[in-house]
């Protein structure tokens, strides 16, 4: 007597959801996010980025999936993080279209911008400066 075969499950309604909201290269866009930031929550560069966040789903072009700017349309948060810019004092959510036109409420949305970019320069200046005193420190420590 022969088993019969079974299908393959289907994918959950949160799964499906994600694949459409988010368009093919978002695993790309996610990881230069990260990677420019390198790998820390912007809000707290203690922590670990575990999400990238959407400061917005539409531009005045439409909809920006496929084509999210790092630092400008997303951002690399902690879950902890990630969680209070959700909170509704910071998030705009409209009831009509939510998949799209939720977004963040600009003087967050400004602020996490300016809080990405200026992460980046100083975690790049910092390295900057370790390699300009690295001369000087070996000179220091060799002697010579």
């Amino acid at each position: 007597m022969t088993r019969p075969s079974r299908s393959r499950s289907k994918p959950s309604s949160q799964r499906t959801r994600f694949q459409r909201r988010y368009a093919g290269g978002w695993p790309t866009i996610a990881a230069k996010t990260r990677q420019l930031a390198l790998d820390r929550c912007i809000l707290n560069p203690f922590h670990k980025a575990e999400a990238v966040h959407h400061l917005r789903y539409r531009d005045i072009r439409g909809k920006i999936a496929g084509r999210e700017i790092p630092g400008w349309d997303v951002v690399p948060l902690c879950r902890r993080c990630h969680g209070i810019v959700h909170r509704q004092q910071y998030w705009y959510r409209d009831k009509r279209n939510p998949a799209s036109n939720n977004r963040q409420r600009w003087f967050v949305l400004w602020g996490l911008r300016l809080r990405f970019w200026a992460w980046v320069v100083v975690s790049r200046i910092g390295w900057i400066v370790v390699l300009g005193l690295a001369p000087v420190i070996w000179w220091v420590l060799t002697g010579s």
